[in-house]
């Protein structure tokens, strides 16, 4: 057999076995790509991550859908897996998404109460309405939109319980457009009365941050009479529901406004501490209860002063401190 011939042979059995190990390559890697996809899927199903998409690529994956700490889970999960070389986040897609964080704004006019905003279901939905309803009592307007994509969180099931205590902001205007930040407007007759919506706002909503931006109008009472209810403030000893004599002084000044101004009435609070929550709650009722038969034997009538009482959640706090010893006023009305 002649050179000539003996190397045409030899180039294509080198053709056919270039072939072979390309085509042997192609098959391995695609083999592999299928397992590492099956591999994947499953590791994201046992997390709770259906809804994170991922395709592969030989030994690279890329992953889409899903939230951002849901794409951030589910690459650290398949970049774990054996054989896969790295995970991606599918940008576009990523940005493409929409918003899955619950909203809502509440704007209360002369005409009613507006409402919009995006819940995860309809029993949210229903909710939060039926309790706008009920407690503001005027007519409403607007829906809620209903989209299962959107996430929960804890403000949807708490925050409609206090509804029903801040009605007397004038204006009101309520807005949670899920940037974390629940923004509360509007005005109301008393600095304590601001303070008191603003706290039970952020007790039903632990997770946002309150931009409380309350303004307040005493309506008609003077100036002098405002700043008396605004600052009146009675503190009391240690375990004890006695009337100081110096809270005597305190509360004539109250009588003697809410008699120059009988179209008005007041809410006394009183603030009961960490230690014994039981225990602060009876002390608190018993202070709050000693405050009221004061303005009455004063001559100010038993309906225009109603009662509350408060106690802290928080276990750090000291429950010495003055701030869980009084009793304050908030203006319901003027």
């Amino acid at each position: 057999m002649s050179e000539k011939r003996l190397k045409g042979i030899a180039a294509l059995v080198g053709i056919v076995l270039l072939v072979v190990i390309t085509g042997g390559a192609f098959l391995g890697s695609k083999a592999s790509a299928d397992d590492l996809q099956t591999t994947a899927e499953r590791a994201l199903a046992s997390a709770g991550l259906d809804g994170v998409r991922v395709t592969f690529d030989g030994r690279e994956a890329t992953l889409s859908g899903g939230s951002a700490d849901e794409l951030g889970r589910a690459q650290r999960i398949v970049e774990d897996i054996h054989g896969v070389r790295w995970a991606d986040v599918d940008d576009a897609a990523t940005l493409d998404r929409p918003d899955t964080t619950p909203t809502l704004e509440l704007r209360h006019t002369g005409a009613g109460i507006t409402i919009s905003g995006t819940v995860p279901d309809a029993d949210a939905a229903a909710g939060i309405k039926a309790r706008v309803a009920e407690d503001f009592a005027v007519p409403v307007t607007g829906d809620l939109t209903i989209d299962p994509a959107v996430g929960g969180a804890p403000w949807i099931a708490q925050l409609p319980d206090v509804f029903g205590d801040i009605v007397g902001v004038k204006k009101l205007g309520l807005t949670i457009d899920g940037s974390g930040t629940l923004e509360l407007s509007g005005s109301i007759e008393s600095r304590a009365g601001a303070d008191d919506v603003r706290r039970l706002v952020a007790r039903a909503a632990p997770d946002l941050t309150i931009d409380e931006r309350l303004e307040i109008r005493p309506g008609s009472l003077s100036a002098a009479d405002a700043r008396v209810l605004n600052a009146a403030t009675v503190y009391f000893a240690s375990g004890s529901a006695s009337l100081r004599a110096r809270s005597k002084g305190v509360l004539d000044l109250v009588a003697d406004a809410l008699s120059r101004n009988p179209g008005i009435s007041i809410q006394a609070g009183a603030h009961a501490g960490p230690r014994d929550p039981a225990a602060g709650e009876l002390l608190a009722m018993a202070r709050v209860a000693a405050v009221k038969a004061y303005l009455v034997r004063a001559g100010i009538s038993p309906a225009r002063v109603s009662t509350r009482t408060f106690a802290s959640d928080s276990r750090t706090l000291n429950p010495w401190t003055k701030q869980f010893r009084r009793v304050d006023f908030v203006v319901n009305g003027a």
